[in-house]
C-alpha cells in the first residue's frame, strides 16, 4: 500500500470518530431527558433543591393514591424539559354524559288497540257487510253473516230444553248450559234474545267488530269456508301507533326507557319528539338487535303503519369525570394517565384509571381521578417510554423520585 493511500485511510478513521462523537453529543441533547444528566454541578445543585421542593408539594397528592402502575415510575421535569417535550395538560372535570345513537325503525299499529276477527265453528260466510280494507267501524257492528250447521243445531237444542223447561226456565240448569255455549260461540245476545222470544231459528248469525277502528286486513269474502283459524278481520285504532327501532347490539347497555329521541316519518318534514316507552327483553339473533318502542299519538291519521322512520336517540348515561382521549395510554388490560403536579418543574405521577365509555372525544373515568387534577394530553408517549424504563433501572426495578 502506498503512503498516500494509508495517509487517506488514517484521515477517514478520524473524521469517523469525530462524526461519531457528534452525532452522541447531538442526540443526547435533542432527547429531552437527557439534559437532567448533562449538567455542570451547580446545575445539578439547583436541579436537586427544585426536586426536592416538588417532592414535597407533591406528596400529599401522591399519598392519596395507591403506588404507580407496576412496570412504572414517577419522573420530574425541570422547565426546559417540560418546554422541550411540549407537554400540554387538560383539567379532570364533571359532566353529563349522552350519547347520540341513529338508527331506523317503522311505524306499527299498536297492538294494545288492535283485534283479530275470527270464527269459533267450522261454517261459511253468507253476507259481507263490511266490504274493503280502509273501513272505519263501530264496536259490535256486523261485519258479515255466518251460516254454521254446529250453530243451527245448538240452536235448536236451545229451544227445545226452552220448551221443556216451562215457567221454572231461570233456574234450569240444562237450559242455562245450552245459552252459555251459544254464547261462547260468539252467537250475539240479542241473536239469543230474538230467539228466546220468537221460538225461531234462524239460518245465519252476524259476526260482531269486538272494538271501533280501522278495517287493516280483511279477508273475508262471500260464500268462503272458514275454519277456525282463519283470520277474517284486523281492526285497529289509529288514534294511537307505535314506532320500532332497532338498536345495535354494542349500544344495548346505553338505552334506557324514558330516554328522549328525534323521530324522522318519511314523508314528513318536521321531526316528532318521542320518549322511549318500551325495551323488548331479546335480541334478535339475525340482526343482533334490540327492538325499542315509542308510542306516537294520531288524531289526525297522518302516521300510516309501515311508514320508514330515521330514529336519533339521546343515551344518557349518567354524570361522572371526563379526561380527553388524548390523554389515555391504552396497554390491554390497563388505561394509563399521566397527572401532571405543580407549574414550572412538574412532578409526573403515572395513574391507573377504570374508564366508562367513550363520548365523542372524551372518556368518562370511572375510577382513578378526581376533578381538578391535571393530566397530560401531549408526550405521552415519550413519558410511558422514559417512565418505564425508570420503573426497570431502579434498583429491584422498583419506584424512582
Amino acid at each position: 500500500m502506498t503512503a498516500i493511500a494509508k495517509t487517506w485511510i488514517t484521515l477517514l478513521g478520524v473524521i469517523g470518530i469525530v462524526g461519531a462523537a457528534t452525532g452522541v453529543q447531538y442526540a443526547r441533547k435533542s432527547w429531552p431527558f437527557a439534559s437532567a444528566g448533562e449538567t455542570t454541578a451547580g446545575s445539578n445543585a439547583r436541579s436537586h433543591a427544585g426536586e426536592h421542593e416538588l417532592h414535597a408539594t407533591a406528596l400529599e397528592s401522591h399519598a392519596d393514591h395507591m403506588q404507580a402502575p407496576v412496570g412504572y415510575s414517577p419522573l420530574t421535569l425541570e422547565p426546559a424539559q417540560v418546554t422541550a417535550l411540549r407537554l400540554s395538560t387538560a383539567l379532570v372535570d364533571e359532566r353529563e354524559f349522552t350519547r347520540t345513537l341513529r338508527t331506523v325503525g317503522s311505524v306499527v299499529l299498536d297492538e294494545t288497540r288492535t283485534a283479530h276477527v275470527h270464527v269459533k265453528v267450522r261454517a261459511w260466510i253468507d253476507r259481507v257487510f263490511v266490504d274493503f280494507i280502509g273501513r272505519q267501524v263501530r264496536e259490535g257492528e256486523p261485519l258479515c253473516s255466518i251460516y254454521s250447521q254446529d250453530i243451527y243445531s245448538a240452536e235448536l237444542e236451545y229451544l227445545s230444553v226452552l220448551e221443556g223447561a216451562g215457567p221454572r226456565s231461570g233456574h234450569d240448569p240444562l237450559l242455562a248450559a245450552a245459552r252459555r255455549r251459544l254464547s261462547l260461540w260468539d252467537v250475539p245476545r240479542a241473536e239469543i234474545e230474538r230467539l228466546e222470544k220468537t221460538r225461531q231459528v234462524s239460518r245465519t248469525f252476524p259476526l260482531l267488530a269486538p272494538r271501533a277502528g280501522t278495517v287493516v286486513a280483511k279477508e273475508a269474502l262471500q260464500g268462503m269456508y272458514v275454519e277456525p283459524s282463519a283470520e277474517l278481520y284486523t281492526l285497529s285504532d289509529l288514534s294511537s301507533v307505535w314506532v320500532l327501532a332497532d338498536v345495535y347490539e354494542t349500544d344495548v347497555p346505553y338505552v334506557q326507557v324514558d330516554d328522549k329521541a328525534q323521530l324522522t316519518v318519511e314523508g314528513r318534514e318536521t321531526p316528532l319528539d318521542a320518549t322511549i316507552s318500551f325495551l323488548y327483553p331479546t335480541i334478535d339473533e339475525a340482526s343482533r338487535t334490540r327492538k325499542v318502542r315509542f308510542v306516537l299519538p294520531n288524531p289526525s291519521g297522518r302516521l300510516l303503519p309501515g311508514a320508514f322512520v330515521t330514529v336519533t336517540i339521546e343515551a344518557r348515561l349518567g354524570r361522572g369525570l371526563s379526561v380527553p382521549e388524548s390523554a389515555v395510554i391504552r396497554t390491554g388490560a390497563r388505561s394509563i394517565v399521566f397527572v401532571v403536579h405543580g407549574e414550572g418543574s412538574v412532578h409526573i405521577e403515572p395513574r391507573e384509571v377504570t374508564l366508562g365509555p367513550l363520548i365523542g372525544d372524551r372518556y368518562r373515568v370511572d375510577r382513578g381521578l378526581r376533578v381538578g387534577e391535571k393530566v397530560a394530553t401531549g408526550a405521552q408517549f415519550l413519558l410511558d417510554s422514559e417512565s418505564r424504563l425508570r420503573a426497570t433501572s431502579a434498583p429491584g426495578g422498583g419506584h424512582v423520585h
